[in-house]
């Protein structure tokens, strides 16, 4: 009897974790490849700026590396059907080659679209890049035979990588605070009603457009104007004539118009050290802001920021939030060596545009969801008059951007002239490493005039929503005013930060709103010192009064008591015989801190402007009959010099002597926000 066929009972053997998932170990064994050169070249890229930036950047390159290497795996898996080895069963050898394939070509499109746009920058780079892409993507296919436990060995670097990325600080350890700021808490004191005022305070904002010049308003005398809108603004409110920056530049400007002192006595933006020139002190923790102050009477405090030196200087304190839109709108830009920041960079609308129209927007959301009971303090600080200049102030070029902030010299147009579409090569030009023609200047200052059109158009969509919010049940009070100027070679020298006459320390200021006079314009001279305690006498409380007389107070009291004065008016002459008496009603306002060029101090007073400066050089000018500052006549008023000498001196000493700390450090994201806006190359 024949025993029945033994029945094959044998399993086929069992696939192991990788052959079950043949692509795994391939995608990261490429993420490692990539991430690490991904750190690598941006180190590389970095290292000439700063060590802490080039560390960021590394870790961020990692990041990169492998979110890009995550978008490939579609790729590989659906490009491995049509590889030899993929069709002939082997799926891991088709995912090795076809992830170091890709991996390969990223490399070189980075690597070679970096060294052509530094040696040769031109119209082909991305053509020439694309060719060393796919170069070294045939290198690779070509060449790769690497062993199954070799790919493994790589793969374990990704988990170093990314524990190395994801420190919380770079080589040099936890970031300490500056040197110059006090731990410290100083303690506040309450902001008390006014007599007499009764109900709900009014709601206060602060707008202030940086680089803004006087003149370039209507109101201040342009013709035709380019400001429609500030021009209604100050025909319904009131206009100082003579509104004199804290500062050529902007970091102790602000700090004067936030905490009421001059920047000799609040210390904010002195060189920390001999090395670069935008390592500034920060506003010490002792003195007092405006937002602190509303902070006490229950105001809710917001600002939006489009200046990077502002929020990392102590300029934040007292605000519940305080926006950085330069900083967020840098958030692409800021990687675009990585081919997949490019690729999301040119797909999507520039994320959180610093540009006026997206500030106003935020403001005016911002404004929307804060309709409570509570009054809120906004401050919106403006920069489209600030370099970049920009053909179209309304357009956030971000290729033409990035190329300028690394542009080691403008390339000169056809026409012979040097500013094209985008121009940020200031420092080129303070240097005099460049030369503008005359059709460069007309064209910058052009551009400067657009810009501040451009501002004047948002900053109106802005006064419109405070104007329809005004008509609610609760009020506003609105100062708009500016942290310095801009030069345009009016004394012989460009942009700002460098010296102390009109063009740069003559700002704007308008106050309107509730309980303001319309159409009062006051010729006294007034500082930016003088915009905490005004605004806070506007809102209903008892404004601090100064201990000294270079301090703010509340210009209230000139809203109806000063009669209306013509500060030009020619037929007034100062002579030697008019020294000013110190006088609490008129006091003198001074200005100091300049960023660039020898340590000088002013003082304007009455009609005299003095300048006195480190090499002991002094300027007089008379306001009446030279606003253009044209006659230094210091040396017909000795006995008129010599006391603003005497008053001066001590200021000009802290400047000279500096914070005398050590450097503050500068997180990467202000590094470049300060490249962007022509402070550094």
């Amino acid at each position: 009897m024949s025993q029945p066929a033994e029945e094959n009972t044998t399993d086929p053997p069992k696939k192991n974790r990788w052959e079950r998932f043949p692509a795994f170990l391939p995608m990261v064994a490429a993420a490692a490849f990539l991430s690490l050169f991904h750190a690598l070249f941006a180190a590389w890229l970095y290292a000439s700026v700063d060590t802490n930036m080039a560390w960021a950047m590394a870790r961020f390159g990692v990041m990169v590396g492998t979110a890009t290497t995550l978008l490939l795996i579609p790729i590989v898996l659906i490009g491995r059907r049509w590889h030899p080895a993929g069709k002939a069963g082997d799926k891991a050898k088709a995912s090795r080659d076809l992830a170091f394939a890709l991996a390969a070509a990223i490399a070189g499109w980075m690597f070679v679209n970096a060294l052509l746009e530094k040696l040769m920058p031109g119209p082909f780079v991305p053509v020439l890049a694309v060719i060393g892409a796919l170069l070294a993507a045939f290198v690779i296919l070509a060449w790769v035979h690497i062993p199954l436990r070799a790919v493994g060995y790589c793969a374990l670097a990704l988990p170093i990588l990314l524990v190395l990325a994801f420190l919380p600080f770079g080589p040099g350890g936890p970031p300490q605070p500056p040197p110059s700021s006090p731990t410290a808490e100083t303690e506040v004191p309450r902001l008390r009603p006014a007599p007499g005022h009764s109900g709900p305070h009014p709601d206060v904002v602060l707008i202030s457009v940086d680089t803004l010049r006087a003149d370039r308003l209507g109101v201040y005398g342009q013709e035709p104007t380019l400001t429609p809108n500030l021009d209604r603004l100050a025909a319904e409110g009131v206009l100082f004539e003579r509104a004199l920056a804290a500062s050529p530049w902007t970091i102790p400007s602000v700090a004067s118009m936030l905490t009421g002192l001059p920047s000799a006595r609040h210390r904010a933006g002195l060189a920390l050290s001999a090395g670069p020139t935008f390592i500034r002190s920060p506003l010490p923790n002792e003195h007092i802001t405006i937002a602190e102050r509303f902070a006490t009477a229950g105001y809710r405090n917001h600002a939006l920021m489009t200046n990077a030196f502002i929020p990392g200087l102590g300029l934040d304190q007292g605000f519940e939030e305080m926006v950085n839109m330069i900083n967020e709108a840098m958030g692409l830009s800021f990687g675009r060596d990585f081919p997949l920041i490019r690729l999301i960079d040119n797909l999507t609308p520039p994320a959180g545009s610093y540009l006026a129209e997206g500030v106003t927007d935020k403001a005016l959301a911002w404004l929307d969801e804060n309709q409570g009971e509570a009054p809120v303090f906004l401050w919106v600080h403006y920069i489209d008059p600030h370099v970049p200049y920009q053909s179209d102030p309304s357009k956030l070029d971000v290729d033409a951007w990035m190329e300028g902030m690394t542009q080691t010299k403008p390339k000169p147009l056809d026409d012979g002239t040097i500013v094209g579409e985008v121009f940020t090569a200031t420092e080129h030009v303070r240097s005099g490493h460049i030369w503008l023609t005359e059709e460069d200047r007309q064209r910058l200052m052009e551009y400067y005039d657009r810009a501040v059109a451009y501002s004047d158009t948002h900053v109106g969509r802005l006064i419109d929503g405070l104007r329809e919010r005004a008509s609610g049940q609760r009020d506003i009070v609105v100062a708009f005013t500016s942290d310095h100027g801009e030069e345009f070679w009016d004394h012989g020298a460009f942009e700002h930060g460098h010296d102390y006459y009109r063009e740069v320390t003559q700002i704007p200021m308008i106050f309107w709103g509730s309980g303001i006079p319309a159409g009062k314009s006051i010729a006294d001279v007034v500082g930016l010192v003088d915009v905490p305690s005004t605004l806070i006498e506007l809102a209903g409380f008892i404004p601090p009064q100064p201990e000294q007389v270079d301090e703010g107070r509340s210009l209230v009291p000139l809203f109806n008591d000063s009669p209306e004065q013509d500060s030009n008016d020619s037929t007034v002459t100062a002579s030697a015989t008019d020294i000013p008496e110190p006088d609490a009603s008129t006091p003198p306002r001074f200005s100091g801190g300049n960023l660039y060029g020898l340590p000088s101090v002013m003082v304007e007073e009455g009609p005299w402007r003095f300048v006195l400066r480190a090499n002991n050089a002094v300027e007089l000018y008379d306001m009446n009959n030279d606003p253009g500052e044209r006659y230094n006549i210091a040396d017909q008023h000795p006995e008129l010099s010599e006391r603003y000498r005497q008053l001066l001196q001590p200021r000009l000493d802290v400047f000279i002597a500096g914070a005398q700390g050590e450097a503050a450090e500068l997180s990467p994201e202000t590094v470049e926000a300060l490249r962007s806006l022509g402070y550094i190359q």
